[in-house]
């Protein structure tokens, strides 16, 4: 039995130092600058009073609902068509095509009309929509 065991023994040795030796020797590389600490200065992109109450970023147009939106004409500029709106508070402004608003946005200008898309207000789904074609409806002047 113990030759037997010798045998095994040193079979197995033979081919564990046989492996040993085929695989060349990889050296360890241990980077030398890992005790370096570099120091990152902090530089912030937004400047705000920390006192101050925190306020919404959107822009003041953005919140218009399509129902509050008068449409008064067209502009052509640099060959982009622009619609001239007037929206609740008087305010009247030149949008181009992609303009969103809080319930829709603007996808064509044509010569006599401004066509929207128009979700629900309270849905995140933008897939379910309806198409508002709302024409010029232009002021007439003082007499």
């Amino acid at each position: 039995m113990h030759v037997l065991t010798a045998r095994i023994l040193s079979i197995s040795l033979f081919a564990g130092t046989s492996l040993f030796a085929q695989a060349p020797a990889t050296p360890v590389v241990v980077p030398e600058d890992v005790a370096i600490i570099k120091a990152t200065p902090y530089k912030p992109a937004i400047q705000r009073d920390p006192f101050s109450a925190p306020r919404e970023e959107r822009a003041n147009d953005t919140l218009d609902i399509l129902d509050d939106i008068a449409v008064k004409g067209m502009i052509r500029k640099d060959g982009k068509n622009f619609a001239v709106v007037s929206d609740s508070r008087g305010n009247v402004r030149w949008l181009p095509v992609g303009h969103r608003f809080k319930d829709g946005e603007i996808t064509a200008i044509t010569d006599q009309a401004v066509i929207f898309r128009q979700w629900e207000v309270n849905t995140t789904n933008r897939s379910i929509f309806r198409t508002i074609t709302k024409t010029f409806k232009r002021e007439e002047g003082k007499r």
